[in-house]
């Protein structure tokens, strides 16, 4: 109950949509705000619409109405809807490692019929290898595998890694980074490959102190300001003085 509260706390003051329309995707199990969506557990299509339709975590404001967006940790593809949604004529480049779970992001944008949009199955890393991905074979499409035991599931399957930067040849309007720990890798890396002066802005999920992985929060923040980048940061955390807990920290960096 607490958290449907809270969600409708965010669509009271949601920059984007028609509040009731984003009230009804809520409460429903059906069409949300016109889009069929495919999910193999019913539970995980509502837990992505509440974080990313109802809170709006990747609203972003551009300069033309067919922006190129670039969506890093696409899942099952609930924010490419969601930047379709946003920009019907935006252009959008998907990157998702996990073959079964890629398999839902090209079914769900073909049930839509979204055009505009080029899928790539692989990781994103700070160097093109072959990858261990760590699943959780009951729980498919999950959004927390990684290339990290940690954060991933028991099961690791290979995978193709690749360098953003490769992908990056014209200005991009957004950036979503969710990559399940490998942030830091990936920001560096267009940084030093400079791709990174084609980046307007970005949202970035920082996961910070999961697993063994130490705290490198610093070195991110780091890169981002050695590339000009200004940042707006956002997490949760009670009581403040909680030690070695794991969070979720959003970044929204802009120039």
């Amino acid at each position: 109950m607490l958290k449907f509260l809270n969600d409708c706390a965010h669509i009271l003051k949601a920059p984007h949509g028609n509040r009731l329309a984003l009230f009804t995707g809520l409460m429903t199990n059906q069409k949300r705000l016109g889009f069929n969506v495919f999910h193999p557990d019913p539970g995980g299509i509502s837990f992505l619409y509440r974080e990313i339709f109802a809170r709006q975590n990747y609203y972003f404001r551009a300069e033309t109405d067919s922006p190129l967006i670039f969506d890093c940790g696409a899942n099952i593809g609930m924010s490419t809807l969601y930047f379709k949604w946003l920009f019907p004529k935006s252009r959008i480049r998907c990157f998702e490692p996990d073959p079964y779970t890629y398999q839902i992001l090209n079914k769900n944008i073909a049930n839509n019929r979204l055009e505009l949009i080029t899928t790539f199955q692989c990781a994103l890393w700070d160097e093109e290898k072959k990858l261990d991905f760590f699943i959780d074979s009951k729980r498919p499409a999950t959004t927390v595998m990684s290339a990290f035991p940690e954060r991933g599931g028991a099961q690791a399957i290979e995978v193709s890694a690749e360098k953003l930067s490769k992908f990056i040849t014209e200005p991009v309007d957004f950036l979503k980074l969710d990559v399940e720990g490998a942030e830091t890798r990936v920001v560096q890396e267009l940084v030093q490959s400079r791709k990174i002066a084609l980046v307007k802005q970005m949202v970035i999920e920082y996961h910070h102190h999961f697993g063994t992985q130490r705290a490198n929060l610093s070195h991110l923040l780091a890169s981002l300001e050695c590339a000009g980048f200004d940042y707006q940061l956002h997490s949760s955390l009670y009581p403040v003085t909680t030690k070695n807990v794991y969070q979720d920290v959003l970044i929204h960096a802009y120039l």
